[in-house]
């Protein structure tokens, strides 16, 4: 199973739209994309490539740039059920990612996700976080689709029920 899994686009998708194009086209031995996850900033050019490419499950939250779209009624936050693991998808803007990660592993373990999948600082990032009281979870943020210097994305591959996580680059 394959999910790629994109944040901050800021109104530069090209990135995006070109690893969903090239994911969807490979040959069947390098296995179908299966969900596409967009975790805020650039939410109409998700709603673009949805359009656009489809076929895998898609599913996205807002972000702090978003304003006041209506994806899913305003979504800030979502639990995904998918391979066998719970993702909690997260801008990361409310639970100030910028200025740690505890307090979203807390806010995850609590809602009972395997993985925190967020966004917002524009850096890639995969690490295992303890609870505060106890629990762990996977905390991943793909980094920026969008950015001039550096853009990045994950693809995450569930592999007989372990979960790799794989950062590209454009």
């Amino acid at each position: 199973m394959k999910i790629l899994v994109f944040s901050d686009s800021h109104n530069h998708p090209d990135l995006m739209t070109a690893t969903v194009r090239a994911h969807l086209k490979a040959p069947a031995s390098a296995g179908a994309l299966d969900a596409v996850f967009f975790l805020g900033d650039g939410i109409g050019d998700f709603e673009r490539l949805q359009n656009d490419y489809p076929g895998p499950r898609y599913a996205a939250v807002l972000g702090n740039c978003d304003g006041y779209a209506l994806l899913d009624g305003g979504s800030y936050e979502k639990l995904v059920d998918l391979g066998g693991y719970r993702f909690l998808l997260s801008h990361g803007h409310r639970l100030s990612v910028k200025s740690g990660i505890q307090r979203a592993a807390d806010y995850a373990i609590a809602k009972g996700a395997d993985v925190l999948l967020f966004g917002h600082t524009h850096e890639a990032f995969d690490e295992t976080i303890d609870g505060s009281s106890g629990g762990s979870v996977r905390c991943i943020n793909p980094g920026s689709v969008g950015s001039w210097y550096g853009a990045s994305f994950a693809l995450l591959e569930i592999r007989d029920g372990r979960l790799l996580c794989s950062f590209g680059e454009g």
